[in-house]
């Protein structure tokens, strides 16, 4: 999974129809946008050249990855974080995603999409 671009790994956890992407936002525009449409909880992101986790609580965006910047395992506010920086965000459900959790629960095996 970790070698697939961050649109495959997103449809991995969630349907494409699902999944929340943005593009050229600014980093308030897209806190805004995360703020207006999911609540607490960890959400996959996928963006131009990395991908990670993002954890949203109290309104507030983190990010948590493996940086190439500092070469370690990472959560960092992701307004500040270097690689937090792209032009798409695409975003899949992970605390909130039901059916991803009861998969997780019943041991089923997440299929790789084809297109």
């Amino acid at each position: 999974m970790a070698q697939q671009a961050g649109l495959i790994e997103a449809q991995l956890l969630q349907p494409k129809s699902e999944l929340k992407i943005f593009s050229n936002v600014s980093f308030e525009t897209l806190k805004h946008k995360i703020n207006a449409v999911y609540s607490d909880g960890i959400y996959f992101v996928g963006l131009d050249n990395h991908v990670g986790y993002v954890v949203s609580k109290d309104k507030e965006l983190y990010f948590l990855h493996s940086s190439y910047v500092d070469d370690k395992v990472m959560i960092e506010d992701a307004e500040t974080s270097p690689c937090f920086s792209s032009n798409i965000y695409v975003f899949a459900e992970i605390s909130t995603n039901k059916k991803l959790i009861e998969s997780w629960i019943l041991n089923e095996r997440l299929n790789v999409p084809t297109n």
